[in-house]
Order: C-alpha cells, then structure tokens, then sequence
C-alpha cells in the first residue's frame, strides 16, 4: 500500500467517524434484535403454556390420545435424506473446488446420515 493509499483511506475512516449518523438511527438499530429476541421468546413461551393447557384439558375430558412416535423408520429417512444430500454436496464441492475445507459441508451431513442409517439396521 503506498502512503498516498493509505493517507486517503485515513481521511475517509475519519470523515465517516465524524459524521457516523445520527443517536436516534443508531439506538433502534442496536434495540430492533433484542426486541426481536424478547418477542420470539415470549411468543415461544405462550405457545408451550397453550399446547399444556390443551393438552390437560384433553386428559380431564378423557379425549386424549397418546402420540406414537417410531424412531426406528424415523431415522431410515432422515439417514436416507443426510446420507443422499450429503453424497450430493460433497460432491459438488469436490468438484467445484476441489479438496478444501469446503468439504465438510458435505462430509457432515453424510457422516450423520450414515449414522442414523447404522443406528436403524443395528436397532432390531
């Protein structure tokens, strides 16, 4: 970088610190996640309340009816999903890229499929 590049980009970093907007612009940019984070969890929280509260009302008046849930071809398919899409990303990847770290992103949902599609062939 030559000193006059560097003097330019000094001016500019200055220039933008002296005049960095407005407090107003920046308190609602800095307030608007943390108001998202507090609604996402008090929505959450009545929901989980609401589900509870059916879900007793349901066992009060005898209506209710528990939910089998069968992990064994839950895992087939999601070990398939994994497995296939994994295959397919790394794939991709080796070929776009070449051998790089980029791999992982195919190599991680391959593994896990392979996983869970082991974990359905040992659970008999």
């Amino acid at each position: 970088m030559t000193p006059e590049q560097y003097e330019t980009i000094l001016t500019l970093l200055t220039e933008i610190q002296k005049t960095g907007g407005s407090d107003p612009y920046r308190l609602v940019l800095y307030l608007v996640p943390n108001i998202g984070i507090i609604f996402g969890t008090t929505l959450l929280f009545f929901l989980f309340q609401w589900w509870h509260k059916q879900k007793m009302a349901l066992i009060q008046s005898g209506q209710y009816k528990p939910w089998s849930f069968d992990i064994r071809l839950y895992s087939f398919f999601l070990g398939l999903l994994l497995t296939f899409t994994g295959f397919a990303l790394s794939f991709v990847f080796i070929l776009v890229l070449g051998r790089s770290m980029a791999m992982l992103g195919g190599l991680i949902p391959f593994a896990i499929g392979l996983g869970l599609l082991t974990f359905y062939k040992m659970s008999r």
